[in-house]
């Protein structure tokens, strides 16, 4: 048997439920809005990002369009600078390859001629181009630039390898004075007779020493180093050369 609660509990059962079912439908009614309306939200800032993205990535292809097209334009000015110095390099080249062609003709062209001098005074040599007086009689220096002087020639002055080659053979073993001393202001400087710097030298190895700061004039020795700073009162022979032209 059902006591006075349970039945009462039995009479108010269809009210319940009724409510219970209205409410039910008012919440599941309300969130499905809910849930429409956010999802149209997402929809509408997933298109925002979306178009946001677009537009960065237009903006980034057009910056890095352009770059490039600068590099091409900039690598294309650089292979044609490249090409014409290539070109300026090889044309310069061959200008070179012209003028040494030029000297080597010039050279050959002095070696094998004997000079502008068909003959040379008596008792004068000819060598090469010029004529030289070799003087085997014993002298100063000084008298020897003075002896050179009254043949119209001058004390041997040597301003290249070249012609000191030349000249070695007739030297052979013999000593020689030639136009070189020491300047009288400047020990240091030597100068040749015609009062020019000495450029050119041969000197023999740990020579000019200046022994007891006495040697202030050059001789020459056969050999191709052979060149010797000697006191200028000794006596030695003496190479004159031509200042004259033939």
């Amino acid at each position: 048997m059902k006591n006075s609660y349970e039945n009462a509990m039995d009479d108010s059962n269809p009210d319940m439920d009724i409510s219970s079912s209205f409410f039910h439908e008012r919440f599941y009614s309300r969130k499905e809005s809910f849930m429409k309306g956010m999802h149209g939200w997402l929809s509408v800032a997933l298109v925002a990002v979306l178009v946001i993205i677009f537009v960065i990535l237009a903006i980034l292809t057009g910056i890095l369009f352009g770059h490039y097209s600068t590099m091409v334009n900039e690598l294309t000015v650089l292979k044609h600078n490249v090409s014409d110095t290539k070109n300026d390099t090889n044309d310069l080249w061959k200008s070179v390859d012209n003028i040494m062609g030029d000297l080597s003709k010039i050279k050959t062209k002095v070696d094998t001629t004997e000079g502008t001098c068909s003959s040379c005074p008596p008792g004068w040599k000819l060598i090469r181009s010029y004529c030289y007086y070799f003087k085997s009689s014993l002298e100063t220096w000084e008298q020897s630039r003075e002896q050179c002087a009254t043949r119209n020639g001058i004390l041997l002055v040597l301003k290249d390898m070249y012609e000191m080659n030349a000249l070695l053979p007739t030297i052979g073993k013999s000593r020689y004075w030639i136009g070189l001393r020491r300047d009288s202001e400047n020990t240091d400087t030597w100068l040749w007779a015609d009062g020019t710097p000495l450029t050119f030298s041969a000197w023999n190895e740990g020579e000019p020493n200046n022994d007891h700061d006495e040697e202030h004039c050059a001789e020459i020795l056969g050999g191709v180093q052979s060149w010797n700073d000697r006191n200028c009162e000794h006596r030695l022979g003496y190479i004159c050369r031509g200042v004259w032209t033939c």
